[in-house]
């Protein structure tokens, strides 16, 4: 999932749950892709010609970050649980997943 698309989940998702009283302060965001978390940190201070057409909810993420609201980290690859849903696995990640 996109980070954009997740953060628009998250952040309803965490003020639905301080309307009912359980407040979350941080919420960790997990992704595969260095250069994508590198964009959503620094925003417009890691564009380059390729990303300059990017839009501004883009660098909504990055005020969330700064905000300290949410917070990307690295996972490598076989380690998002996600990927058991999305994608056909094979052999022991298939096992691992189950």
């Amino acid at each position: 999932m996109a980070i954009d698309v997740a953060m628009g989940q998250i952040l309803w998702t965490c003020n639905f749950l301080a309307a009912q009283g359980e407040y979350i302060p941080m919420t960790t965001i997990e992704q595969d892709n260095k250069s994508m978390i590198l964009l959503a940190e620094n925003g417009k201070n890691s564009s380059s010609k390729i990303t300059r057409h990017l839009n501004v909810r883009h660098y909504f993420m990055t005020d969330q970050i700064k905000k300290g609201h949410v917070k990307v980290e690295l996972c490598p690859m076989m380690e998002i649980l996600a990927d058991f849903f999305m994608k056909p696995l094979q052999g022991q990640l298939l096992i691992r997943m189950r």
